[in-house]
């Protein structure tokens, strides 16, 4: 072999495991976006119990911003959840639920509904107004065999975007388009664009954001950013909540 030979050798070597070192770096390589989705959605139907806090930012018009705040705790046997939407202004929205029925409290009507079994999923799929989308998120995940569908991942065409990191955690960051259907006309409404952070290690939701179309210099977009924890030993009194006595 030359020493032209050589040197063509050894650059085509250097090349090869270049790109061989620059594909198995990046886990976004190895997996599309729906199979993302899935493995995400897998985790969350097998853990046996989960907890959370967070903050959703709604941005809208050409400068508004509202902040509000929210934790949510999750055993599956027993069952038991608790989600605390905090609003921005003071008002409050629960979510609780125990082996034999899902209630809600709204602080404004010092309400509270109770949704016995089966037909309990309601508390959920209709307080997704109340607590500012976050109802209709991970508790979808997290009961995802019931008729709420793991509604948080229904996205269509899904594209992975590549890595990001949240809060020092490197996220798959897919993205793609989302909507409403109303079933008995199969009219599509409420379309916009939907981008989920998947943490790469532990498949948790890390973020979301959510962009709705606007007028020129406006924004209509909620963040909605989670920390989470995958399978915590959670105390009883976690789960506890009794409303307040009307004034």
């Amino acid at each position: 072999m030359t020493k032209r030979d050589l040197r063509t050798a050894k650059l085509t070597a250097y090349a090869v495991v270049g790109l061989a070192a620059a594909f198995y770096s990046s886990p976004a390589r190895a997996q599309n976006a729906e199979q993302i989705l899935q493995k995400t959605r897998d985790t969350y139907l097998a853990l046996k119990s989960y907890a959370d806090s967070g903050v959703i930012l709604e941005e809208y018009g050409s400068s508004s911003k509202d902040k509000h705040s929210f934790a949510t705790y999750f055993n599956r046997a027993p069952r038991h959840f608790l989600l605390q939407f905090n609003k921005q202004g003071g008002d409050q929205f629960v979510i609780w639920g125990d082996p034999d029925a899902f209630h809600t409290w709204w602080k404004t009507t010092s309400q509270q509904t109770d949704y016995p079994n089966p037909q309990n999923a309601q508390a959920i799929s209709l307080s997704d107004y109340n607590t500012k989308g976050a109802a209709l998120k991970v508790p979808t995940l997290l009961y995802a065999k019931s008729q709420l569908a793991a509604a948080m991942l229904v996205i269509g065409d899904p594209e992975l975007d590549g890595t990001e990191a949240v809060e020092g955690q490197r996220c798959y960051r897919v993205t793609g388009r989302a909507s409403d259907t109303y079933a008995a006309t199969g009219k599509e409404v409420n379309v916009h664009r939907k981008t989920v952070w998947i943490d790469v290690d532990s498949y948790l939701i890390r973020q979301v954001r959510e962009e709705w179309k606007a007028p020129p210099g406006q924004v209509r977009r909620t963040t909605t950013l989670y920390q989470p924890q995958a399978n915590p030993a959670l105390d009883e009194a976690r789960f506890k909540f009794v409303p307040p006595e009307a004034k």
